[in-house]
């Protein structure tokens, strides 16, 4: 075989190689850098369809989540199953939830909280003006019908820091009729301040509100939240569902009207007009868009949280709530730092190729040349 022919095959194999190298790597930094393709996603709700969850209707309705790329069905509450039981369940991928989620992660259930979209708790006890219940103190040997788990951890913290116990009243479970204090058949209930007002408002029955916040008793209202593992293998994807979901707030703060007729003309809702536009107000007074940023919460008050419900007894004294913020899993490298490290990979690579390629033509045409001159070095011997 001839010399030169040797030579080529060597040479070219090992720049196939290069070559091949490079051609991966461009097209890695490319799929990284391209959106992603539309993902189904679920996000399960904790109640019927109503403004207290606008803002995703919004998202929906306005193209946030497909601008995200993202498929988004957004279900009513499960009758048999909570929030979190479904999402954890791996039946949906997100959910909305009150401040049980921390006691959920001090019993070691693998939740992590994305965003707070109420800031404060919107549950309340209602009593007729006319029992003259005005505060928690004379609820004593009344009969007050809550719920006796973590839904209503507020109510009960409320309850301990006034020093009273539950032999100071008589509870009664919760039978969910809004307008039970007319029937005369409970002195007080608890209720959302954003919804059931509204129903004695609408009869001209005035009622009194007893709220924990009066009495230092602040829990967060609803809040966005994942499952851990979830969130480990899709972090873009719940950074995606997040933008999209606070941009669909913002967009429902600012346009209730229009949510409110989108709502009684896409959804089954059992609220009238009125009562979703008072629901709308309330809501907003409760999200604070004006003073805290959408989403936004302190891991402080989780930690005072945990503590309350420790205190209630209803979470081991040695829970941690360790990895309830999602800000915890994105400490590594943020994306466009890795974009930019291929990048630079990439013309290193490039660079070395191109070295490489001139080396193997200087290479080519020197041995060219020496092959050339053979035939008349043979002739002088």
């Amino acid at each position: 075989m001839h010399k030169s022919c040797l030579f080529f095959e060597q040479i070219f194999p090992r720049l196939r190689i290069a070559f091949s190298l490079l051609i991966l790597l461009m097209c890695s930094v490319c799929n990284a850098a391209s959106p992603p393709a539309e993902d189904a996603i679920v996000l399960q709700l904790k109640w019927k369809h109503q403004f207290q969850f606008a803002g995703f209707y919004a998202a929906l309705k306005e193209g946030y989540f497909a601008d995200e790329g993202l498929n988004v069905t957004i279900r009513e509450v499960d009758k048999h199953r909570s929030a979190t039981e479904v999402v954890l369940s791996g039946d949906a991928q997100f959910g909305i939830t009150d401040s049980s989620v921390v006691l959920a992660r001090l019993e070691g259930q693998p939740l992590v909280v994305v965003a707070a979209i109420f800031q404060h708790s919107p549950m309340v006890l209602l009593a007729l003006d006319s029992s003259e219940i005005f505060s928690p103190l004379e609820l004593k040997n009344k009969r007050v019908m809550y719920q006796r788990n973590t839904d209503d951890a507020a109510l009960l913290a409320m309850f301990t820091k006034l020093g009273l116990t539950e032999y100071d009243h008589t509870h009664v479970a919760h039978n969910f009729r809004d307008d039970v204090l007319v029937s005369g058949n409970v002195d007080a209930m608890s209720a959302y301040a954003t919804d059931q007002p509204y129903i004695y408002q609408e009869k001209h029955i005035p009622v009194n509100i007893i709220a924990p916040i009066d009495y230092g008793i602040d829990f967060y209202g609803d809040m966005l939240f994942v499952e851990e593992g979830f969130l480990r293998k899709n972090k873009e994807k719940v950074l995606a569902f997040r933008r999209a979901s606070l941009k669909g707030w913002k967009y429902a703060i600012d346009h209730q009207q229009v949510m409110v007729e989108w709502i009684l003309a896409n959804l089954n809702t059992d609220k009238t007009r009125a009562h979703l536009l008072y629901e709308a107000k309330k809501t907003v007074r409760l999200i604070q868009p004006k003073t805290i940023d959408l989403g936004s919460f302190n891991a402080n008050k989780f930690l005072g949280i945990a503590e309350i419900y420790k205190q209630l007894g209803f979470a081991p004294l040695t829970g941690e709530i360790a990895g309830i913020d999602y800000q915890e899993y994105y400490a590594e490298k943020p994306r466009y730092l890795v974009l930019l490290f291929n990048i630079a990979l990439l013309v290193v690579l490039f660079w070395v190729c191109l070295m490489h390629y001139k080396w193997l033509r200087k290479e080519i045409v020197m041995r060219q040349l020496a092959l050339r001159k053979t035939p008349f070095l043979a002739k002088h011997y």
